[in-house]
């Protein structure tokens, strides 16, 4: 057993830890990272888009086609949430602050203890 105290380690020693742990995790991503921590471009492509080493997969899987068409361009029925929330109000809830939903039937007791 060690009985020796542990020493307080200075600012350039947690950075070199940290600068550890950080490469093994962008390493763990697939990237090709050099001991300093910079990323290192393993081919140079001639758009140069991107900053890290990755493949186009664009001739691979061709992006869909947009349209301005959202979902099958029916519009969908909304009509029963409007006339089932008439049977509903919002008030505070026991004169705390927050809100709830109570029922049209329970209006005059709501908050109260009953």
């Amino acid at each position: 057993m060690n009985l020796m105290p542990k020493r307080n380690l200075n600012k350039q020693e947690l950075y070199l830890i940290a600068l550890k742990k950080h490469i093994k995790w962008m390493r763990s991503l697939g990237l090709n990272v050099g001991d300093d921590g910079h990323i290192i471009k393993s081919s140079y492509n001639t758009n140069d888009d991107g900053y890290y080493p990755t493949t186009d997969l664009s001739d691979i899987h061709p992006q869909p086609k947009l349209s301005n068409v959202i979902g099958n361009g029916i519009k969908t029925d909304n009509s029963w949430k409007i006339e089932e929330s008439k049977n509903f109000t919002i008030v505070p809830a026991y004169n705390k602050g927050p809100y709830m939903v109570v029922n049209r039937k329970d209006l005059k007791t709501a908050g109260r203890k009953v």
